[in-house]
């Protein structure tokens, strides 16, 4: 592909600031491929679950061909996972987001009836409640503090464990595993080591609480009307999930809500406190903070990409050619700053007209959209609103710059955000 951009997702500097190099993928190669450096070739392939190695993938970058690819499931696949490994899953099947039909739609069928509003609704309330106890702290911690380790982490943490049934106090534990998990996504072989112990611990933990409420319901006792309760006897077609999907089903969920969560927190506070005006015109008008939250996901997702696999036949987007058995990567982040889709869209601004806005594809589209969106969305509006009522005169440090977190392949997100009061 002669004359691309000399576009790498894996060069750190480039991640400080990937959206020039997004514009030009848009400008003159809309979809890039990219012969992956041999000391990348080593990392992604070390997972000992790896079918065969990744040498190269290809990136799609205008709004319009991400948008169909999305919804293409027959030509762009999920078995393999959405890194650049070549996955397969012990099971053989997959979940979720690893797994293709006719398996993907029953294993959503029956996570949707857990993530229902009548099951998520009724938290708002304590959700509230997570977000002043960990403000309680922050406060008295005393300024200037780092709000990303202090309340944009233990945030879903926090939520992730209500929802799911689970003490707060494993909100470490719970941190740990969905760390380990995120980096082992195009890692090393460390990486790798490190996201098994904690699988297998997560299973084992999970394991165990499930087998309790097994045990409560046999006893007549009345089962806690949470996500987990849903998922143990949620069906579809006469089938509930077997305790091994639960436990698929349960990591997946564990690290796309906390973790994409907390990113999103940072990103949002970042914004709101350099956008001074948009902070203002929010205090004025609260009603408008359903559509800051979509603008924040739209300017800054969180997941700036994942990948799928092309399937048994080649196929062409936006004119280029990709052979069978590829891995693509699809790019959110750049598919939502396409001027093709949005208005001025490397402005970051929450007037925009609803259904332009609400378009942006931070959760995804089509049969694998983000299950937890509703939950993604209620706790980032009530992380963000109590924290500029609690604190209205917070803003960023200016002895102590904020700092990008560089080591991750597929999220964009502050590993540092020094703050005042």
């Amino acid at each position: 592909m002669s004359g691309q951009p000399s576009y790498d997702p894996y060069d750190r500097a480039g991640r400080e600031d990937p959206y020039p190099g997004y514009s030009e993928l848009r400008d003159r190669c809309p979809v890039h491929h990219l012969d992956v450096p041999g000391v990348e070739v080593d990392r992604i392939n070390a997972n000992p679950i790896v079918a065969r190695p990744t040498t190269d993938f290809y990136s799609v970058a205008r709004y319009a061909d991400v948008t169909a690819l999305l919804q293409d499931n027959r030509t762009f696949a999920s078995g393999q996972g959405p890194g650049p490994e070549r996955l397969v899953a012990p099971d053989g099947v997959g979940m979720l987001i690893y797994a293709d039909e006719p398996h993907h739609t029953r294993q959503r069928r029956i996570v949707v009836a857990a993530f229902q509003p009548k099951v998520i609704n009724p938290m708002r309330p304590d959700i509230e409640r997570i977000c002043e106890r960990r403000l309680d702290a922050f406060e008295a911690s005393g300024a200037p503090a780092d709000l990303i380790a202090g309340y944009a982490e233990p945030v879903p943490i926090e939520t992730i464990a209500l929802v799911l049934g689970v003490p707060a106090e494993d909100r470490d534990r719970f941190k740990r595993w969905s760390d380990d998990t995120l980096l082992a996504l195009g890692g090393d072989a460390e990486a790798y080591e490190r996201s098994y112990r904690s699988l297998v611990e997560l299973q084992e933990y999970f394991s165990q609480a499930v087998a309790v409420r097994r045990k409560d319901l046999a006893a007549g006792t009345e089962p806690p009307n949470d996500v987990l309760t849903h998922l143990i006897h949620a069906e579809y077609e006469d089938r509930q999930f077997t305790d091994e999907e639960l436990l698929m089903a349960l990591q997946i969920l564990l690290v796309a809500a906390v973790d994409t969560t907390n990113h999103a927190i940072g990103n949002g506070v970042h914004l709101l406190l350099t956008h001074p005006e948009t902070r203002e015109l929010l205090a004025r008008e609260p009603d408008r903070w359903g559509l800051a939250v979509e603008e924040i996901l739209r300017y800054e997702a969180p997941a700036q990409a994942l990948f799928r696999t092309t399937t048994t036949a080649d196929t062409v987007v936006a004119g280029i050619p990709i052979p069978a058995d590829a891995k693509v990567r699809v790019l959110f982040a750049a598919a939502n700053r396409d001027p093709a889709a949005f208005r001025d869209p490397d402005e970051f601004r929450i007037d925009r007209d609803p259904s332009e806005v609400r378009r942006h594809l931070s959760f995804g589209r089509g049969a694998h959209a983000c299950l937890g969106a509703a939950l993604g969305r209620t706790m980032l509006e009530i992380a963000l609103r109590t924290l500029l009522r609690r604190l209205p005169g917070l803003r960023l440090d200016p002895e102590n710059p904020a700092r990008r977190d560089l080591d991750r392949f597929h999220t964009r997100t502050w590993a540092t955000l020094p703050v005042r009061w």
